[in-house]
């Protein structure tokens, strides 16, 4: 068994996981193969003791009671990696230590009677906790019954993030997922009937403007016949780095632009029919940070925004593009309140970006710093 130190938190979380607390269960990712993604490329998967994790999580505890109890006085004087800990259980507590993530990309790979202890483990060491949460590849949750689900939602498994990313096979084959769209609908199905909320992963634009109508239209039969508790939108960005990348430079691909990713989420809201969940726009890679509401109650009003856009001039929706992209905005409604100096630097690039072609690439080259 390894050494035990200071408690591991892996390297991602969801954003809606901000405020969680981050328990490492496994170290990287089993499947570690999809075009569009780095962050675990250069990294061996492994699968942590759960004696360790157990030993993490009353580590945990600890020194949740130390900040509670008013100690340790002076945090800069212990160990820099102590000190992290208690930073992070600071600012969860602070928070309201409502919720705990566990990482990383792939937690449920982990057999039943091991995810099974760790929960259990989990809510009895902090028995305040109200949200257990942890990412799900689909071929992995359907390794479980509906019964063993419904037995880690009692154990204190509320949530499971799943990237989905499309519901098309010819998209999920092109980005080398590793499962099909049955699949997806299998799993989404069985944690629906076991009572955990599920919350899948769409990224508009992954599949190139040849497959942009499955992409959306596929995605959202998934969604009808799954009817996730939350779609979490991700529009996709070419990392240099990616087979992805390499493939649309190789003219393999053709990549949409930044308004036609938009318009296929558009294409896919259209879709839906009969789903209740919400779809959530939460990153900054999103054009339409509001299109967020009931999939059903809220559909018309989601899709009222795309239609404020495209009513726009050619050049006013440039100028939103922009703003947007450079961090000035978060929705059309913002424009107005652009200072003299936003409007000015908006207005400079867009005479200097001549080009459809320099204009794409300078919304890229925004784009992947938050990528």
């Amino acid at each position: 068994m390894e050494t035990h130190k200071e408690f591991e938190i892996g390297p991602i979380r969801p954003p809606s996981e901000a405020d969680s607390l981050l328990l490492r269960i496994t170290r990287n990712c089993p499947w570690n193969k999809c075009k569009f993604c780095t962050l675990y490329r250069k990294h061996q998967f492994t699968v942590r003791s759960v004696e360790d994790i157990k030993a993490d999580i009353d580590q945990v505890a600890e020194y949740r009671q130390n900040i509670l109890d008013g100690i340790p006085e002076n945090l800069y004087e212990l160990p820099e990696e102590t000190a992290q800990r208690y930073f992070h259980i600071m600012h969860w507590i602070r928070a309201g230590e409502e919720s705990v993530f566990l990482q990383d990309a792939n937690t449920v790979v982990l057999t039943y009677d091991k995810l099974h202890e760790i929960l259990t483990h989990l809510r009895k060491a902090l028995p305040h906790i109200k949200r257990v949460t942890t990412y799900g590849r689909a071929d992995s949750l359907n390794k479980f019954t509906v019964e063993e689900l419904r037995r880690l939602k009692e154990a204190g498994l509320d949530r499971i993030h799943s990237g989905y990313e499309s519901g098309s096979d010819e998209v999920l084959k092109l980005i080398s997922k590793g499962y099909t769209k049955a699949m997806e609908i299998e799993a989404g199905q069985k944690i629906k009937a076991s009572g955990i909320e599920l919350s899948i992963y769409f990224m508009n634009g992954v599949g190139g403007k040849a497959l942009s109508d499955s992409n959306a239209i596929e995605t959202a039969d998934v969604i009808n016949k799954v009817n996730p508790d939350f779609v979490r939108i991700r529009t996709f960005v070419s990392q240099r780095g990616t087979e992805i990348y390499d493939e649309i430079k190789a003219g393999l691909i053709k990549e949409c632009t930044d308004k036609e990713k938009a318009l296929e989420l558009q294409k896919m809201i259209e879709h839906i029919d009969g789903a209740n969940g919400y779809l959530i726009s939460d990153h900054i890679i999103n054009l339409f940070e509001d299109v967020t509401g009931n999939i059903g109650t809220d559909k018309e009003e989601m899709l009222s925004i795309f239609a404020r856009f495209e009513n726009l001039n050619p050049e006013n929706q440039r100028r939103y593009q922009l703003a947007r992209r450079m961090g000035m905005v978060r929705t059309l409604d913002h424009m107005p309140r652009l200072s003299p100096e936003q409007k000015a630097t908006v207005e400079d690039y867009l005479m200097r970006l001549d080009t459809e072609a320099e204009f794409e690439a300078f919304l890229l080259r925004l784009l992947r710093r938050y990528v």
